[in-house]
């Protein structure tokens, strides 16, 4: 999944997002803090079309609370 479309989803889900300072290019992922009811999570969500782990995808709902089955694209990939 890319990042854009797993921001646009959380946020949909009421998520708010804390950038942490920035990386010059190169000097490794640019980490968001990613909140929703009193819970959180760090998320790699540096350029839009990034394309995000799988794990790290299912981990980041399981911390806020959020089904996975929910996320977009084919069932297969749940």
């Amino acid at each position: 999944m890319e990042s854009a479309t797993f921001r646009k989803w959380l946020t949909d889900r009421g998520c708010r997002f804390d950038h942490h300072e920035h990386h010059q290019r190169g000097e490794g992922q640019t980490l968001v803090t990613v909140h929703r009811d009193g819970r959180k999570t760090q998320v790699p969500l540096g350029g839009s079309r990034q394309i995000l782990d799988q794990r790290v995808v299912h981990r980041a709902c399981e911390e806020l609370g959020l089904d996975p089955s929910q996320l977009p694209g084919p069932q297969s990939r749940v």
